[in-house]
């Protein structure tokens, strides 16, 4: 029997979009700056959400599963054909300037320059990997359309709520559309969108741009990226009072394109480097699939319970990876002597390689600053954090009768996510830090930095008795005390209580 294939939906009313608020104000204005723009209409829109990540932190580029889920907040794209060999590109925020790139007319791809930074290139990363799958599948496929372009959004930009994902996702379905597709699996919009950053220098795993195609309204998603990718999703229990969470907003800048070198590219090296060490200590090959081309720590996993174990891969099963995943951070324990970190040199000693080799295996893809490799911190957090991630889905699924105790075991995992990633990922800031701790102590059950980190948002476990208090808690002690000035505008779209909202789709009813 033939697998069904979940395709991108394609909807003409905004109702079928959005439940909790009118936006038909915002599309009218969008339609209207298009016609005055480029004097018509666009042909449609391809929307895309951020998301909110529940729990599984910087595990996604090891191919460990995630527990997040889209947001309401979205990028939207107005396009329409033209006839010229360009791509024109407005926004609906105006301090974006207007840009235009010229495309090859060899039908060559778009070349992108990561070291400037311009928001056209999240357009031309959703582009050129779009151009490429219509490349290679389509060999009658010659030149791609000119386009005209309005993007507009309410994912607030450096975050940690996936906006750069969104955005290239929104992009590479507006390509295939403007180009003859209009039937794109949600796989396959996900695989394209999931490389695309790398183009901008960026190493990212998949979680934000599974969450932000395949979401489903009033859903969480179960994300598995092997043995293959699998977006499962699942409604959270009843309970009483009804389980919520509650998104806050550092207002701290978390770019992790501008900072990668010694934030975000630097982690993706770290757990590289300390997969491969694992893989040397233990005499076992692995697969080389991380997005630098090295081994990764659930490769590693895998290898080691074949050899050990003869085992097959871990096909999800949450008691069999419950054993596994314990069983690793008992091993990095073992294996990693020096906590505080290793030098280069330290590094390729333990590897049994020169610093030069060391240098182009796994320091040459992308640029990173260092003094010392944090490998013993980074490992041990992925293990356990994909631990957690098991745990949570555990007690999702089959909840304790009494919902204070599910509001607390869930809590607690949150709590531990938090304090790994601030003591073992380095990945908070003391504004994080002080709006988990003020959540905490006004209601919260759990709060967690939520996405990359470094700023942007947290994410916090309350109640619809709670969810008020800890509101106010967080204006009072953080808001209003750091931010003197904020305006209730502001406070506002700092703090929102998050519900679950649909993925990917094209839209195409028209002016509403």
């Amino acid at each position: 029997m033939a697998t069904e294939i979940d395709l991108v939906p394609e909807v003409s009313s905004l109702p079928e979009i959005y439940l909790t608020s009118d936006h038909a104000p915002r599309y009218r204005k969008l339609f209207k700056m298009f016609k005055e723009s480029y004097g018509e209409y666009p042909d449609f829109v391809t929307r895309s959400p951020g998301r909110v990540n529940l729990i599984g932190e910087h595990i996604d580029y090891c191919y460990f599963s995630v527990l997040p889920m889209a947001i309401e907040g979205d990028i939207v794209i107005l396009v329409s054909k033209n006839d010229s060999r360009k791509i024109n590109l407005l926004n609906g925020d105006t301090k974006f300037k207007q840009e235009s790139f010229a495309l090859p007319a060899d039908g060559a791809l778009v070349s992108i320059d990561p070291t400037v930074t311009t928001w056209a290139n999240y357009f031309k990363c959703g582009y050129l990997v779009a151009h490429q799958y219509l490349s290679e599948s389509r060999p009658s496929f010659k030149l791609p359309a000119g386009m005209d372009v309005l993007v507009d959004g309410t994912v607030p930009a450096a975050a940690g709520l996936s906006s750069s994902a969104a955005f290239i996702c929104a992009a590479a379905l507006a390509t295939l559309r403007a180009n003859g597709i209009t039937s794109v699996s949600k796989e396959q919009l996900t695989t394209l969108a999931i490389v695309s950053e790398r183009h901008l220098g960026v190493f990212s795993g998949g979680m934000d741009q599974s969450a932000s195609v395949f979401g489903k309204r009033d859903h969480a998603l179960y994300v598995q990226f092997q043995p293959q990718l699998k977006c499962t999703p699942f409604k959270f229990p009843d309970t009483e009072p009804q389980l919520t969470f509650l998104v806050a907003n550092s207002l701290v800048t978390a770019n992790k394109h501008e900072t990668a070198p010694v934030n975000y590219n630097l982690r993706v090296v770290e757990v590289s480097i300390a997969a491969e060490i694992l893989a040397h200590k233990y005499s076992v090959s692995i697969v080389q699939d991380s997005g630098i081309g090295t081994g990764t720590l659930r490769g590693f996993m895998e290898a080691y319970y074949k050899e050990y174990e003869g085992a097959l891969p871990w096909d999800g099963e949450v008691l069999e990876g419950t054993i596994r995943l314990k069983q690793m951070a008992k091993l990095v324990r073992t294996v990693f002597s020096q906590m505080d970190g290793y030098t280069a040199a330290e590094a390729a000693e333990e590897l049994h390689i020169t610093v030069d080799q060391l240098q182009e295996r796994f320091l040459s893809k992308t640029p990173v600053r260092f003094e010392k490799l944090k490998l013993y911190s980074r490992a041990l957090h992925v293990y356990e954090e994909s631990l957690r991630v098991l745990q949570y889905l555990t007690l999702l699924l089959h909840p304790p009768v009494d919902s204070v105790s599910l509001f607390h075991d869930l809590g607690q995992l949150m709590n531990k996510s938090h304090d790994s990633l601030r003591a073992l990922y380095n990945c908070s800031c003391k504004e994080l830090d002080e709006i988990c701790e003020i959540a905490r102590s006004s209601g919260s059950y759990g709060s967690r930095v939520t996405g990359a980190g470094f700023g942007g948002c947290s994410v916090h476990l309350v109640t619809s008795q709670t969810v008020q208090d800890v509101k106010k808690a967080l204006i009072e002690r953080y808001y209003r005390v750091r931010f003197p000035d904020i305006t209730d505008a502001a406070l506002e779209d700092a703090l929102v209580i998050s519900k679950p909202g649909i993925g990917s789709l094209v839209y195409t009813g028209g002016m509403p």
